[in-house]
Formats: C-alpha cells, structure tokens, sequence
C-alpha cells in the first residue's frame, strides 16, 4: 500500500512569518495615528516577557515582540531565535527559580495552568491568560497579547490577516475526514488507541471551512480517544495523521501502521496523509500553514473523485 505524504517544511513557514511580520509593522506605521499611539504605549508595555506555550512565543515573534521575549518553554523551538532565551521548563514542570531569576514583568500562559497562576498571584507577577481551543480563541488572542505589550494595533493586524486566509469553501462535496494527533505505539505495523480532533476542537472549524466534514460525529469531546474499531466505524474518506511532536519514528513505518486497516475507503483509496511540519500541533498564527494543508487534501481527494 503507498500512502500520501505530506511533508511541509521550515522554509514554508519561514516565508509566511515574514510576511505576516512586514505586514503588521507596515499596518503600524501606515495608518493614521497608529505609529505614535504605539510608541508612546511601547515605553509603558512588557519589557521582560515569559511565554509558557509554543503558540504565546509564536505569537509574540509574530507581533515583531521577541526582543522583549526572555523566557520560554523546552517545547518553544520556533522561531530560531528562541534558541536565545532561557528556558523555564515544560507545562507540568516549571522551574520557579529561573521564573523569578529572569524577573518578568509579564508571564503570558494559557488558562490551564492554574497551579502556576497561584504561583504567579503570591509572587504578585503580573500574568495574561489566553485560551486558544478555537479559532476565535487563537485570533483573539493576538490582540489580547498585544494589547498587554502596549501595541494594541499590531495584533488586530495580525488578527485580520489570519482572518482574511481562512475563506470558507463554498463547494457542496465535503469527504469525512479523521484527524489524527496523537497515537500509542507508531511505527509498530498496527493502529491501536488513537486521538483525534473532535468537533469542539479548533482543528475541526479549519477542516470544516476547507471544504472537509469530521468523521468522528459526536460534538462533545475535544480530543477523545478511540480504538482501531471506532476508527473503522467512523468511515472516513481522508486520513490525516498530525504527527509532528514524534520525531524518533521513521517516517514510513508511521505511514505503513494503517495498512492494517486496509478495510477502511480511505485507506483503500490511498487517501492517508502525514502531515510533518512542526506547526501542525500548534494553535497560533501557523494555523493558516495547517488549513492550507486541510485544503489541499480536500482539493486532491475531490479531484480524484471527479476523474
């Protein structure tokens, strides 16, 4: 069985973060009163910026904020230079003495780390909690970031331009598709307990504006997890494997698990993808690079059919 697979690269990603950077500066300084609103605001904002997610970092590189960025994360790897900053553990592990040794002025996390936040409150660290679960969320978030770095304006640009990218499909054939994010045990020949994004899940709002329906029906979990029989039951069209994070597996072994699910249309079409770019786990501006991918799948299969 030969599998389609995607494989997006650094450089992609390179080019569309210059671009969304050149953009938001040219926004700043172009229109009418924002150049000297976010001058003036710039003094007062976040000089030292602790980011406690990959997405928050991304975010705050994208708004042109990383000189002020001096905290990160292990899981912060994008931009390259983020390999300059300190890194003050992971999301269950933070190192406190490195948070108070960098001595911030704002720690921006994400809601779900609430033991830090009680961390943050008896250290009277000022602190910004974001919530990224949906699109709205992500958007949202660049202004909310933004507005806490005194360039308000930057962020509503950044906002608009992912915005403007995410042009809902208007085609009316929509194949099932199975978004993978996360499997036990790749690379073994075999599909096990797998998760998936649900349709509560930001994955399933830019699957659904590329043109793409979710196979997995029931709207209440995000991310639940199934096994190889409730992926059969599903029946989707289109497999999708997001398996950026595991980077000790060998690419083809990952693809060839589903061949033991060749009963499954999708498999049998040759219509599994593994999608390899480092931003397809990532709820920040790189969104727009995860539903370019969606949509091209999308596009592909509906060619195929049509043939």
């Amino acid at each position: 069985m030969t599998f389609r697979i995607s494989r997006i690269t650094d450089r992609k990603y390179t080019v569309t973060f210059l671009v969304l950077s050149i953009l938001i500066v040219f926004t700043a300084v172009v229109v009418p009163g924002c150049s000297r609103t976010e001058n003036k605001a710039v003094v007062s904002g976040s000089a030292r910026i602790i980011s406690f997610a990959p997405s928050i970092t991304e975010t705050l590189f994208a708004l042109s904020l990383g000189n002020r960025v001096v905290g990160v994360t292990r899981y912060c790897t994008y931009p390259p230079e983020v390999g300059k900053c300190a890194r003050i553990g992971g999301y269950l592990d933070p190192n406190y003495e490195m948070i108070m040794s960098l001595k911030p002025d704002l720690v921006i996390l994400l809601k779900e780390h609430t033991t830090l936040l009680d961390f943050l409150n008896k250290q009277g660290i000022r602190y910004l909690s974001i919530n990224n679960e949906n699109v709205n969320g992500i958007l949202e978030s660049f202004s909310l970031i933004a507005n806490a770095c005194g360039v308000k304006a930057r962020g509503d640009s950044l906002a608009q331009i992912v915005r403007s990218v995410l042009i809902p499909d208007s085609i009316p054939i929509h194949p099932k598709v199975l978004m993978c994010i996360g499997r036990d045990n790749p690379g073994t020949g075999s599909i096990s307990k797998v998760y998936i994004a649900g349709r509560k899940s930001f994955y399933n709002e830019l699957l659904e504006t590329a043109g793409g329906e979710n196979a997995f029906a029931d709207s209440s979990p995000a991310y639940p997890s199934m096994s190889s029989e409730g992926v059969i039951r599903c029946a989707p069209d289109i497999i999708i494997d997001m398996m950026a994070p595991v980077s000790n597996v060998d690419q083809d072994k990952m693809t060839a698990d589903w061949n033991s699910l060749s009963m499954i249309k999708a498999v049998k079409t040759k219509n599994v993808y593994c999608l390899t770019g480092d931003y397809v786990t990532i709820p920040g501006p790189r969104i727009i690079l995860i539903f370019k991918d969606l949509k091209q799948i999308v596009d592909t299969w509906r060619e195929a059919t049509q043939e």
